[in-house]
């Protein structure tokens, strides 16, 4: 008991947190505990279990800890607590524990706060089954099959760091102390250095130039919420009179708010004359020198549909807003901050960086960067950040490239291409690193419960591309599959599987369940080697891997965009499905991909896409409206059409001529649309985009032309007319009586 209060006062008195790990009984731990927490202090109890009342049999915490007023949070539900400051944290791992949850807690923890694990001995923990491997199986493995190489690795990483490690029947000689009533949490001096840079940037957003908007970055604990907030009412006393905030929450928004209030209270105690007339949640007004100042959150989805006046718009949480909606919004604000967490433990930090900066670029290329270093709960060189963080890879980026020509020349045949084990991971920390990073550089959703997911499923393939640079391997490339499939077509209930449960539920006949597919759901090359076919060599090594398997057929599954899509379908996958809902990070429709590799396969296969080659048309009028011009013609592209489109060219040539409106054969030009997308995507994007949205998705010319800048009806059938003519030159008789030739005509793009 003594030994961990001893430690409290120790990390109070160094402003820092740290990691303990108490091993052994549960009556043993237990001990440790009492006394350690004031009762004014918010301790979490994270379990992976439904939370109960802390009142009888049902008690969700085990009975020996019930005593302490803990408050029980269970560990899907932590992500709505982001942004809140707690004073410490306990996870008994006997009932499970994730690589995510580790992150989200441990940045929430104070100074002088601990994150307790309670594991059995040391020797037992091991070997310990963990409920939470759970989300990432498949029918008829459960967590009792998975490896436990995560929790061989966590032990590893925490041997030679600061982590305090107690154990049961081993010797504690620590004198006893008690925490004093001084013992309260730190809090650094604000606004830090980081956040006057900030503040003065955000002041540059406000009173300099237009469309030149600010990015700012930081991992969690830095102090970039409350930087908005005191930002907001820096400008609102200089002059402007209404700062809007938004996020996909209210409450990750609250931060800025109680910061925005605290400044203006100071600003008061500095002899201001400031009078608060309306404090409430997502609302802050005050007057100053007979003028009415105003910080309002606003929804993001409102402000899609009525953008603000307001003289700034700052954007907390930005990670967690898919880019379409970003986009729109730089597209329809001047004056714009955005701030992130890129070290995001959720991943989507990093769909930012990847996706929303090139819209940046394109849209507004003067816009700047601010980075936040300094934390501001806790002070620098704190043992629980370092201990995640080693642990986590959150730290994890990608190597940096020696000899550049060498890399820029590389052949891919000349690259080893080989399967990567769990324990080929545990005993090459290096690789494991190089890989992660290449993951996290990769893919926007990447989390530390993907590495989690590498050590511990027993149903992954990971397959690397390497290349040697002095004494070293290096990790260019990297492949991981899952396999699926080989389910009875009776297991109604079967978890996972998500290819062939997806296709069987849409197109296919229930024995597809039978075969057996290898999901392909991260394929990444080190941005040096990209463009040089490593992808295209890696997906040829699986299939050939998955044909010595003895596997079905490849696929996969993915937010489908501009690069991605086209890729996939040169190496011949076939798209079999879109998701009708679209994804929440990326803001992309969701598409499922497949390659035969057996006899079998092929005729299933065909099956499905046939069926989805009927059935996607259908999809375009009702269910996907905004799926991009450009993915539509891709997809169509690869459809198989026999039917013949018997007077096509003279309808044509009676509408070009005027003879005969549109409406009269639209259903023409529709079929001719899916029996030509060959042909139609050789088109420019604007003529693309202009021919799926009337043509296909039967939008109305006055929807047309306004997504497009025409000015009505007229316009758009000059367009239409217009590439009708370029693809049909001999369907336009100049002779006839209706006059010259239509004009092309002039598009506002």
């Amino acid at each position: 008991m003594s030994k961990l209060i001893q430690l409290r006062n120790k990390l109070f008195s160094e402003h820092h947190r740290n990691l303990v790990i108490l091993s052994g009984e549960t009556q043993w731990q237990n001990q440790f505990l009492t006394d350690l927490y004031k009762k004014h202090e918010r301790v979490f109890w994270v379990t992976a279990q439904p939370c109960l009342p802390n009142d009888g049999p049902t008690s969700t915490i085990p009975e020996p800890f019930a005593e302490h007023e803990f408050e029980c949070i269970e560990s899907k539900r932590l992500s709505y607590y982001l942004g809140q400051e707690i004073s410490g944290a306990i996870i008994d791992v006997r009932y499970g524990y994730s690589a995510d949850t580790l992150g989200i807690v441990s940045g929430m923890i104070q100074s002088g706060g601990l994150l307790i694990l309670l594991t059995p001995k040391k020797e037992d923990w091991h070997t310990l089954p963990n409920p939470e491997n759970s989300r990432f199986l498949n029918t008829p493995l459960t967590f009792n099959d998975a490896s436990n190489a995560f929790t061989q690795h966590l032990m590893q990483s925490w041997k030679d760091n600061d982590v305090v490690s107690i154990e049961q029947d081993k010797p504690i000689s620590t004198p006893s102390t008690a925490i004093t009533d001084s013992t309260k949490s730190y809090k650094q001096a604000l606004p830090t250095q980081d956040q006057k840079n900030a503040i003065q940037a955000i002041h540059s957003v406000a009173f300099g130039h237009r469309k030149r908007p600010l990015v700012i970055t930081a991992d969690r604990g830095r102090g970039k919420s409350s930087a908005l907030g005191i930002a907001a009412v820096d400008c609102l006393i200089e002059g402007k009179q209404h700062i809007a905030i938004t996020a996909s929450r209210l409450d990750q928004a609250c931060s800025a708010f109680k910061h925005a209030l605290h400044s203006i209270k100071a600003l008061n105690s500095n002899q201001l004359d400031i009078e608060i007339t309306i404090n409430k949640p997502g609302l802050l007004e005050f007057t100053y020198q007979n003028s009415v100042k105003r910080i309002e959150f606003i929804a993001p989805d409102f402000l899609i549909l009525n953008p603000t006046s307001a003289d700034v718009l700052m954007v907390d949480e930005a990670a967690h807003l898919p880019t379409p909606l970003l986009t729109d919004i730089l597209n329809r604000h001047h004056r714009l901050v955005f701030a992130t967490t890129l070290h995001g433990y959720e991943g989507s930090g990093r769909g930012f960086e990847l996706r929303f900066k090139k819209q940046l670029n394109r849209l507004t290329p003067d816009w700047k960067l601010c980075q936040l270093n300094q934390p501001i709960r806790w002070a620098d060189n704190d043992p629980l950040e370092k201990a995640i963080n080693h642990a986590l890879l959150l730290d994890a980026s990608l190597k940096e490239i020696a000899d550049r020509d060498l890399f820029d020349t590389i052949n891919p045949l000349d690259l080893c291409f080989q399967t990567v084990t769990s324990t080929d991971l545990l005993e090459n920390r290096a690789m494991m690193e190089s890989l992660f990073g290449l993951l996290v550089q990769a893919h926007y959703q990447t989390s530390p419960n993907d590495l989690q997911q590498l050590l511990n499923a027993p149903n992954i393939k990971i397959l690397t591309a390497s290349t040697r640079q002095g004494n070293q391997n290096h990790v260019v490339g990297a492949v991981l599959c899952i396999e699926e499939g080989k389910i009875h077509s009776n297991n109604s209930r079967a978890h996972g599987h998500l290819v062939p449960q997806l296709l069987t539920k849409h197109y296919a006949q229930t024995d597809f369940l039978m075969l057996s597919t290898w999901r392909i759901m991260r394929i990444a090359v080190h941005p040096a080697y990209q463009r040089n076919g490593i992808g295209q060599h890696l997906l040829q090594e699986v299939e050939k891997l998955a044909t010595l398997s003895r596997i079905d057929y490849v696929s996969t599954s993915f937010g489908a965009s501009e690069e991605l899509l086209p890729f996939w379908i040169e190496q011949h996958y076939w798209p079999l499905h879109v998701g009708v809902k679209r994804d929440k990070a990326s803001g992309s429709h969701n598409l499922v991909l497949a390659k035969p590799l057996t006899a079998m396969a092929r005729q299933a296969l065909s099956f499905i896409q046939t069926r989805f080659q009927e059935q996607f048309p259908h999809l375009l009028l009702e269910s996907l409206p905004h799926l991009p011009a450009n993915q539509v013609w891709q997809i169509i592209n690869t459809f198989r059409f026999k039917k013949r489109n018997l007077g096509l060219n003279k309808a044509l040539q009676l509408y070009q001529n005027g003879q005969r409106p549109y409406e009269s054969i639209s259903n023409k030009i529709w079929e001719w649309s899916l029996q030509s997308a060959h042909q139609i995507i050789q088109a420019s994007p604007a003529e693309q985009a202009i021919w799926c949205d009337k043509i296909l998705k039967k939008n109305s010319w006055q929807n047309v032309a306004h997504q497009h800048h025409l000015s009505g009806r007229k316009s758009v059938e000059q367009a239409l007319k217009k590439m009708m003519t370029d693809w049909f030159p001999n369907t336009v008789n100049t002779t006839a009586n209706t006059g010259n030739r239509i004009k092309k005509p002039t598009f506002g793009y």
